[in-house]
């Protein structure tokens, strides 16, 4: 599995509250139902709290494991803390109400503050986490990502969905190692019995002859699990083994195999790793091991995990190596398919294209289950064309792409219309795919899936795997299909609808700008025969301020925007942009609140350059806004300061533009103007809150 960084990969060292008991530096063997929670903290696990810190963008990703009144980081990234106290802590009403937890600002909780993380060094602000529950429905622990940043808008839909499905696979994970460490214990336990039985069998045959018959029992339990026992004698170079091992491998079932027949079904890349007969006399030898085989039967390749235990003599020699061989090629593939899927969901989430997310994501699933084609195809019933959109092929096969008629693929189109997945094994097998035969090996496939893509009860694509030889699918790679080709049909359906957000955004700006041109040609005849033009010079400037507002929040999908693209959007068509010196942080505006501020910065420049210091050249105006709180409470200030212009007097009348600047943005704001000799100040306050929501 290759490695990922959470995003920004940061090193952060936590350091215990002065307040908290110092933390063990061992654990207890037995603490819970899962034994040895030290058993948990392995690879998987960690890859799951890498993923979890990179799906949400956060420095410190935990799995978190319940001990009594403490935690235990069964794996963790960005901190090299094993444990902590469950009191004071994010996970601490995580586990005490069963449900996900998001927590801002640790600093604003009236709990968390007091955790020493939280007010002292590093620095802990921000906290999201899962409840991670047991099969008896009982909370084990928790998956939980921390920032050293606030975070007001918490976590996005899908991180907050990439994180909670995180948490079921890591829960999953832990119960398969629960199984595992069961076993193993089961094993260790029957490997001491054997040992037993052995010695004693050295004193009499008859004890000899028990040992041989609760042998026998054990191999039947063994192969009810699915795992065989063998025993190699070193001396002789044979090996007993049970008939699971036979099975496991793909020999025919016999009592004893030579080393040559065992090492001979080992995968060619993995053989180096074998030990060698020395290994095993001297001690140095691995005794467990995971390496592929490959099936003498059938050829089929499988992942095994062999393990043993060396038996000596009364001199301390190694006389015989016994232990089990057991097929995981499932959890093998499990793993792998998880990480197939979350590096399919980071290429749909990072894709700039719809093309690029299709060839992208076609890949990985082409790859991971080896066959030679993968691709999306759009489907139009009305015209009954697959038009194959974008897809990956295997070197040397051909590429299939362009518009395709369901006259050559008639059966496989009426079969997708009801919804249901088509799984062919063997393009020969089914009578009723004869039709089609020739219009599938033209294009090299014997055998495919077809998951179709369904709107509203009507087919509207569908996603293919392609193989170029006969291939039984099995449930799991079936179940792996369709999960992924969900995904995909996902993230197109949203970039068909920004696509055709787009279209109506476009219109509707269209028809907007055409009703402000309208609205100025009306003013301009209403006021031709007038001889003062100031007014509609005024007035054909505002309609200009409010269609650059218009403008910004068209682009985001009238949604919001921010203070410094919006004073870029009204400074630039008047021309002072580089004469005013902005700066202040990010602050998003509301649709409401984004029209408002484009009126008053548009009155404060027009008058500026009418009146104030940018009516001539050596004027200068600053303009910058700070926020201050935080939470609810957060307070966006904002100043607006004239200087080297002519002197300024308070207006003897109160017009227009004045209401304007004094109404501000409204009752969720306040604004005070002074008429200082050097030049116009405007001071403008609001909630942070009502600036982005209005």
């Amino acid at each position: 599995m290759p490695s990922m960084d959470p995003a920004p990969k940061a090193s952060v060292k936590t350091v215990a509250s002065p307040d908290a008991p110092p933390f063990p530096a061992e654990r207890p063997a037995d603490l819970n139902m899962y034994g040895d929670l030290k058993a948990f903290s392995d690879l998987d696990l960690d890859d799951i709290a890498v993923a979890a810190a990179a799906v949400c963008r956060t420095p410190i990703a935990l799995v978190s494991i319940l001990d009594g009144d403490q935690l235990w980081f069964s794996a963790r990234v960005g901190t090299d803390q094993p444990s902590g106290a469950l009191a004071n802590s994010g996970c601490a009403p995580v586990i005490a109400r069963r449900v996900p937890v998001v927590i801002p600002d640790m600093m604003a909780d009236p709990e968390t503050r007091k955790n020493g993380l939280v007010c002292g060094a590093p620095g802990l602000r921000f906290y999201a986490g899962y409840p991670l529950f047991t099969a008896e429905d009982e909370v084990f622990g928790t998956l939980c990502v921390v920032d050293l940043q606030t975070r007001p808008q918490g976590l996005s839909q899908a991180e907050s969905n990439g994180l909670a499905a995180l948490a079921r696979q890591a829960m999953r994970l832990m119960e398969m190692r629960r199984e595992t460490v069961a076993q193993e214990r089961r094993l260790t336990a029957q490997q001491i019995r054997r040992e037993r039985a052995t010695r004693q069998a050295r004193q009499a045959e008859a004890e000899r002859r028990h040992t041989l018959e609760k042998y026998a029992i054990q191999q039947a339990a063994g192969a009810a699990g699915g795992v065989g026992i063998y025993e190699y004698d070193l001396t002789s170079g044979d090996i007993a083994v049970s008939p699971e091992v036979c099975r496991i491998i793909g020999l025919p079932v016999t009592d004893v195999v030579t080393v040559r027949q065992w090492v001979a079904q080992v995968h060619e890349d993995d053989k180096p790793q074998i030990p060698v007969l020395s290994q095993l006399l001297d001690g140095s030898a691995p005794l467990k091991l995971e390496y592929r085989v490959v099936r003498a039967d059938d050829q089929r390749e499988r992942w095994v995990l062999r393990q043993g235990v060396l038996d000596r003599d009364e001199a301390g020699r190694p006389v015989r190596l016994i232990g089990t061989i057991q097929d995981i090629t499932p959890e093998r593939n499990a793993t792998s398919r998880l990480t197939t899927l979350l590096a399919v969901g980071d290429a749909l989430r990072i894709a700039t294209t719809r093309s690029q997310a299709l060839t992208e994501s076609c890949r990985l699933l082409g790859q991971r289950l080896e066959v030679q084609r993968v691709g999306f195809a759009a489907i139009t019933v009305r015209d009954e064309v697959f038009t194959v959109d974008q897809g990956w092929c295997a070197p040397g096969m051909p590429v299939v792409s362009g518009e395709f008629s369901f006259k050559a693929f008639r059966r496989t189109s009426d079969f997708l219309r009801s919804g249901a997945v088509l799984i062919l094994d063997d393009l020969s097998s089914p009578s009723w795919m004869r039709e089609e035969r020739e219009a599938c090996r033209a294009v090299q496939i014997e055998a495919q899936i077809v998951v179709p893509k369904m709107d509203h009860g009507e087919l509207t694509g569908c996603l293919f795997v392609h193989s170029a030889l006969p291939r039984e699918w099995t449930l799991d790679e079936t179940s792996f299909i369709r999960t992924a080709a969900d995904r995909i049909f996902a993230a197109l359906d949203e970039w068909d609808a920004e696509t055709r957000q787009e279209i109506v955004n476009h219109e509707i700006l269209h028809r907007l700008k055409n009703t402000l041109s309208i609205v100025q040609s009306l003013a301009h005849q209403g006021f031709r025969s007038v001889d003062d033009q100031g007014p509609l010079t005024t007035f054909t400037s505002r309609l200009v301020a409010l269609s650059a507002a218009h403008d910004l929040l068209m682009r985001r999908n009238w949604q919001s925007t921010d203070l410094a693209s919006l004073v870029q959007g009204v400074l630039t068509p008047l021309g002072v942009e580089n004469r005013v010196q902005v700066s202040g942080p990010f602050l998003k505006l509301g649709p409401d609140t984004a029209t408002s501020f484009s009126m008053l910065l548009h009155e404060l420049a027009t008058n500026a350059m009418k009146y104030g210091a940018l009516s001539v050249a050596e004027g200068t105006v600053s303009l910058q806004w700070t926020m201050t709180g935080t939470g609810e409470g957060a307070v966006m200030s904002l100043q607006w300061r004239e200087a080297g212009g002519p002197q300024v007097t308070p207006p003897a009348r109160t017009g227009f533009g004045v209401r304007l600047l004094k109404a501000g943005l409204g009752r969720h704001g306040k604004t005070e103007l002074h008429y200082a000799p050097t030049g116009l100040c405007a001071d403008l306050t609001a909630p942070i809150l009502s600036l982005a929501t209005v």
